[in-house]
């Protein structure tokens, strides 16, 4: 036996015996590397847990502090304090931001890959940043916002704007066979809501007021009925009293006129006599507010609005009814189609 021999034979003995124990004594760097490349679901599930990571779409993680943070934003966008809502709830508030983050994060994906179809110029991304920055009073406003939602920067949130809005382009390039609406499908609506398209009686007013909140009413009742009884003679022009003697500011350089009025626009006792007089036949009427001259100078009978005249916004209500719903649906085909790119680590939310 050569001495080669002797020195090979113990090199690989030595080689054997260190990979036993790097792989079943202790964990060695062997071990380590294997698993770091293959890791196990104990193991995945272990280092999710230290790093807090919710999810893991494509191996993009999602930590709980950004859901934590969209959770807070959900609350403050409804008025809410997080101090007072119970556990369970701000649990389930977890999950609802978790599912809108996981589909965005594939959203992101899906629009980074088909970035052509969904092309967005600067001048759009501008006019989306100046509609943002309007929402506050002030740049400190702005910055106070941005820092609560980790942006660092204005030309971060310019980027994640452009990001959104290529989005809303992609999916809208998507749903908009969906959400599109024919001139049979747009008549069909208007026949079907007749009675709501229908402007209601329209009068037009004028009127004579004394208030009683500083007089007695006895006393505006019989003033008023003084100059009705002029007016109803000739002696007394209408607009010359209302400048003269009423104590509505708004209507009183105007000849009292207070314009088209619908029976739900106005005060019930008002509407009460307004709604029942006859035209041109003023009359003495009182309500909780003091004394009036009424008179009712022209009538619009209710009236049915053309459908010519209204065919844009009934395609775009139709639309809009059906646009949440397609986004949704579309959502979730992407969340299918994606489901074995999408890790949740349920121990980290709850």
């Amino acid at each position: 036996m050569s001495k080669a021999f002797v020195v090979r034979m113990v090199v690989w003995s030595a080689l054997v015996l260190y990979l036993i124990a790097d792989f079943y004594i202790f964990t060695g760097p062997l071990k380590r590397e294997l698993r770091s490349m293959f890791p196990t679901q104990q193991d995945e599930i272990a280092d999710a847990v230290a790093e807090g990571i919710c999810a893991k779409v494509y191996n993009a993680p999602i930590y709980r502090g950004q859901v934590d943070r969209r959770v807070r934003e959900l609350l403050w966008r409804t008025g809410r304090n997080p101090e007072k809502v119970s556990a369970s709830e701000m649990r389930a508030l977890r999950w609802v931001a978790l599912d809108e983050m996981i589909d965005e994060h594939i959203m992101r994906i899906k629009v980074r890959v088909n970035v052509e179809a969904a092309p967005v110029s600067e001048d759009e991304v501008d006019a989306e940043v100046r509609r943002f920055e309007k929402r506050f009073e002030s740049a400190g406003d702005l910055d106070k916002a941005m820092a609560a939602q980790g942006i660092e920067s204005r030309k971060e949130l310019r980027f994640r704007l452009a990001a959104r809005l290529q989005q809303e382009k992609y999916v809208m390039t998507k749903i908009q066979p969906h959400i599109e609406v024919g001139e049979q499908e747009a008549r069909q609506w208007y026949d079907d809501h007749r009675k709501e398209l229908t402007m209601p009686e329209r009068r037009r007013v004028r009127h004579v007021f004394l208030a009683t909140l500083d007089r007695p009413s006895d006393e505006a009742k019989a003033t008023l009925a003084g100059h009705l009884a002029l007016l109803q003679s000739g002696q007394s022009q209408f607009e010359e009293l209302a400048a003269e003697l009423s104590e509505d500011a708004r209507s009183k350089d105007k000849g009292g006129d207070l314009g088209w009025m619908g029976r739900q626009r106005i005060p019930g006792d008002f509407a009460a006599s307004v709604f029942t007089m006859p035209e041109r036949s003023p009359a003495l009427v009182g309500t909780k507010l003091g004394w009036h001259i009424i008179e009712v100078t022209a009538i619009k009978a209710p009236e049915l609005l053309p459908y010519e005249s209204m065919e844009v916004e009934i395609a775009a209500a139709i639309s809009d009814s059906r646009r949440e719903a397609a986004i949704k649906q579309y959502r979730h085909q992407l969340r299918l189609l994606n489901y074995d790119k999408v890790k949740i680590f349920r121990t980290v939310l709850e």
